[in-house]
Order: C-alpha cells, then sequence, then structure tokens
C-alpha cells in the first residue's frame, strides 16, 4: 500500500514519505491534493450550484411576485433569467482565466 493513499499529510517527522502536493482551491489559497480525486471536482461542484441556484432563486421571486400582483408571466421570466445571470456569473468568474 502507497503511504501517500492514506492519512493526513505527512509532517517533518516523517521524512521518508513526501508531502502531498496542495493544489489550489477557487476560494484562495491552496489545499492538499486528495487521492482518487479529480482536481476540478471543487470547481465542478460551484458551477453546478451556480446553474440550480440562479434559476430556482430568481424563479421563487417570479412566483412571490406572480401571487402579490396576480400575474402569470414572473415565473418563466425568473427562471429564464436566473439560468443567464448564472451562466454570465460563471463566465466572469471562471470564463476570462
Amino acid at each position: 500500500m502507497n503511504a501517500r493513499a492514506s492519512g493526513p499529510d505527512p509532517g517533518p517527522d516523517r521524512p521518508d514519505v513526501p508531502p502531498r502536493p496542495r493544489i489550489p482551491s477557487p476560494h484562495g489559497g491552496t489545499e492538499p491534493e486528495v487521492v482518487g480525486m479529480a482536481r476540478q471536482t471543487d470547481l465542478g461542484n460551484a458551477v453546478l450550484a451556480y446553474l440550480l441556484a440562479g434559476p430556482v432563486g430568481f424563479g421563487a421571486l417570479g412566483w412571490l411576485l406572480d401571487l402579490l400582483l396576480g400575474t402569470w408571466f414572473l415565473l418563466p421570466v425568473g427562471v429564464i433569467g436566473g439560468m443567464v445571470l448564472s451562466m454570465y456569473v460563471i463566465w466572469l468568474r471562471y470564463g476570462r482565466s
């Protein structure tokens, strides 16, 4: 069994085992690389969260405004607008690098 595959990051008391490489975090700083995980897992989860939260959040806002104003068109406008804004934020954060 490889010593790098289990346990915490070896410290200076284990000179025979090299430390795990550190990868950049999208939230700033670095974090240890997890064996068996893709480096882009955190990035993918963040993008998925944006793609879900935008339409759900703006759709809920449109639904609430539909109830208050007695209209029918603000829910689909909110869902579509939320998706467009989500893609724009993803492009701003991750697409220009």
